[in-house]
């Protein structure tokens, strides 16, 4: 393996090691969504800034005397409100992230064997690495297309809980994406750029096998002759 290629495979390492930390801090933050909120009954006195990620989140409510702070647990809510969020969506981004992160942990992996070695079998080899971050890649476009159903069907008209709604809170279209679930494009484009390297890296060992059929084919036909 020449040293071009080692090299290109070996920049993929440090671009799953991103796509990692994106997908953790997606997880792990808290603004998958951010909104502002009103006041039905006094929505030139009254304000609300509020934001969430998928686990916990945060609303500040002002009456006119003054901002009240309130933490909030979309697990609890969830439990507790079934208007807040679709709950099948829910489940399926976070177990797209998962897959994503488990992806790109493997990609990630056999960018160092492939640049230490080569593998024999397809899956731990180039092949593989195309593989693992395709996967990678797929899986966390799901979970950005799953949270856009769910902004589209649910949160653009509400990210309140069903207290609030009750109090005359609402947030009908004052609610977007938050840096969270840019994190997750982020990782999209990181494990492309992967397979762009990869792809690249490899093109010269590839353009090398194509001729070998030709030849095989002229000397078996060599050998028919004699």
């Amino acid at each position: 393996m020449n040293l071009f290629k080692k090299g290109m495979i070996f920049v993929t390492f440090f671009g799953s090691c991103l796509g990692i930390s994106l997908l953790v801090a997606a997880l792990g933050t808290k603004y998958w969504v951010v909104a502002r909120a009103r006041r039905v009954s006094n929505p030139d006195e009254s304000d609300g800034r509020i934001n969430f990620g998928l686990f916990e989140g945060k609303k500040e409510l002002n009456v006119a005397y003054g901002w009240r702070t309130y933490d909030i647990s979309v697990l609890e809510l969830l439990r507790t409100d079934r208007e807040f969020l679709l709950y099948g969506l829910w489940v399926a981004t976070v177990a797209c992230l998962a897959g994503g992160l488990l992806f790109a942990c493997l990609s990630a992996i056999f960018a160092v064997i492939n640049t230490a070695t080569t593998p024999i079998g397809a899956v731990t080899g180039i092949p593989g690495l195309f593989l693992w971050n395709s996967l990678a890649m797929f899986c966390n476009l799901c979970a950005v297309s799953l949270w856009a159903v769910q902004y589209y069907q649910k949160l653009q008209y509400n990210v309140l809980s069903l207290e609030d709604r009750n109090n005359m809170w609402r947030s009908e279209h004052m609610a977007s994406y938050g840096y969270s679930f840019w994190f997750v494009v982020g990782a999209i484009v990181v494990h492309l750029i992967n397979i762009t390297a990869i792809y690249i890296g490899t093109r010269e060992t590839r353009d090398k096998k194509s001729p070998q059929p030709m030849i095989e084919e002229k000397s078996n036909g060599a050998i028919m002759l004699y």
